[in-house]
């Protein structure tokens, strides 16, 4: 069951470079519907993903987590699913 677990743990983990991904790929959606849609729409696209970076952010900080490392786990955490695109 331990070894499992471990290989799941690694099968769904994300990094920095796949949150950098993801965060580019938000930029540009962002930017597609801002200029399909509306302004509002593209603001509207990238708010929602600063808001769940804020709250992952706001979560680290409860858990105990300081400084940047607290910002990196809430960026992978908000970002990290580029990995699976």
């Amino acid at each position: 069951m331990r070894a499992e677990r471990k290989a799941l743990r690694e099968a769904i983990r994300a990094d920095l470079p796949a949150a950098h991904f993801g965060l580019g790929i938000v930029i540009a959606a962002s930017v597609i519907v801002g200029l399909l849609v509306g302004p509002v729409a593209g603001v509207l696209v990238a708010g929602a993903l600063a808001v769940l970076f804020l709250v992952a952010l706001a979560v680290m900080f409860v858990r105990g987590v300081r400084g940047l490392d607290a910002g990196r786990r809430a960026y992978v955490f908000t970002f990290g699913w580029a990995n699976w695109v």
